[in-house]
């Protein structure tokens, strides 16, 4: 699956919305303005609002920064068929294969492009000479015929010409 990439507001908005959701689910309601945290009180229709206008607020400032950011941790990072997390670990760490994967790449990066460069001029130096032999090979098959044609009459072989197939002219019908 591919989520867009989460902007650096889409980030900001996320810690805040994260900052927010702890304070609440510690019971405070430390968006009050200047005032120091309160707890949070749910039939406070105060409380409820101003909840309400930072989250709308959020919302307004990152559109859909809830799907890149969350969306794309929970359905991208998080999803084992990506394998991009250890199932075995508890905490997030890299998968073992692309650790693995990382580690051949920087045994490999020193000579990553050179054995790139020289792979790449062995295979057009080999389609060079493949297209070279065919050529010769070509140029010799046309040549022998061209010399048997040479040395041979047409009436000997039938009316056969070698290069182009059979002479199909039919003599009597034409008129001088």
């Amino acid at each position: 699956m591919k989520i867009a990439r989460p902007s650096e507001r889409d980030i900001d908005a996320a810690g805040e919305l994260l900052s927010l959701m702890n304070d609440l689910s510690s019971g405070y309601c430390p968006w009050d303005g200047g005032e120091d945290a309160t707890y949070f009180d749910p039939d406070d229709r105060k409380h409820l609002r101003r909840l309400y206008d930072v989250l709308d607020s959020l919302l307004d400032r990152a559109p859909g920064f809830t799907n890149r950011v969350i969306g794309g941790m929970c359905y991208v990072i998080c999803w084992d068929r990506n394998e991009i997390l250890d199932p075995a670990d508890d905490c997030l760490a890299l998968h073992p294969d692309l650790l693995a994967g990382l580690r051949l790449l920087q045994a490999q990066r020193a000579d990553f492009l050179p054995r790139l460069e020289r792979e790449a001029r062995a295979a057009v130096a080999s389609t060079i000479e493949a297209a070279a032999a065919r050529h010769v090979a070509e140029m010799r098959l046309s040549a022998d015929v061209a010399a048997i044609q040479r040395s041979l009459p047409h009436q000997w072989l039938g009316g056969w010409d070698l290069a182009s197939g059979p002479d199909r002219t039919v003599w009597w019908l034409w008129r001088a």
